[in-house]
């Protein structure tokens, strides 16, 4: 590889990477509205996008091993898009028993779900009679 393409692909690299970083100070900030979480958050994959890319090319083209700076962005990419995620759908934890029986684990067989979402609307559903069967 030449060293012009490689300078090149090193900065879009650490242009990208620092672009992660001002998201997460941004979202350590806290001083936030709904509209700027969701606005930071659709640009987030345009920069996995923009990093894999650089990264991509040169994994293919510098025998060098670049293995290492893939995990820390993607590590740093899954806690930013995590935390975005917790802050437009927040969740409540409810206690998780070990002892639970198999009946009552994440299985989809138990009327509580380790997290349920915190939700403020409540419908109230009509009634729905239904026949009576004499024998």
């Amino acid at each position: 590889m030449d060293a012009a393409r490689h300078q090149q692909l090193i900065k879009r690299h650490a242009i990208a990477k620092a672009s992660l970083t001002r998201m997460q100070n941004f979202l350590v900030s806290g001083d936030l509205t709904v509209n700027e979480i969701k606005v930071s958050l659709d640009k987030l994959s345009s920069l996995l996008n923009k990093f894999e890319g650089a990264q991509d090319e040169l994994e293919c083209l510098d025998d060098a091993d670049y293995s290492l700076d893939r995990e820390e962005f993607e590590n740093q990419y899954c806690q930013v898009e995590a935390k975005f995620n917790e802050l437009l759908h927040p969740v409540v934890e409810q206690p998780f028993s070990r002892r639970s029986s198999p009946r009552n684990s994440l299985s989809g067989h138990s009327n509580q779900s380790a997290w349920s979402h915190v939700s403020s609307t409540h419908i109230k559903l009509p009634v729905i009679a239904l026949p009576a069967f004499r024998r």
